[in-house]
């Protein structure tokens, strides 16, 4: 996704960062709650069925505009989140 795109991603209202369930699978691969991700798809006008068969840009955009809102409004920071952000992760 463009950064553009980026900017202006739908979240889901009534919901917060931490209802993503975001954890460690395995070393270099996460997990998260996949029904959110399908409900962001939809308000977002994206076909979750071509999401999930190459997840990487849409979840990183999910997670990255998501994340910089949850601390913007004065969220505690997330272990994982920036664990995920430091160089050589993919997501900034």
């Amino acid at each position: 996704m463009p950064t553009d795109s980026l900017l202006t991603l739908k979240l889901p209202e009534g919901y917060v960062f931490a209802d993503l369930k975001l954890r460690r699978c395995a070393s270099d691969a996460i997990d998260l709650d996949m029904d959110l991700v399908q409900l962001i798809c939809k308000i977002n006008g994206l076909d979750f069925d071509k999401v999930c068969q190459n997840p990487g840009p849409v979840v990183t955009s999910i997670l990255t505009v998501w994340y910089k809102s949850h601390l913007a409004a004065g969220g505690a920071p997330d272990a994982l989140m920036e664990a995920l952000k430091s160089p050589g992760t993919g997501l900034h």
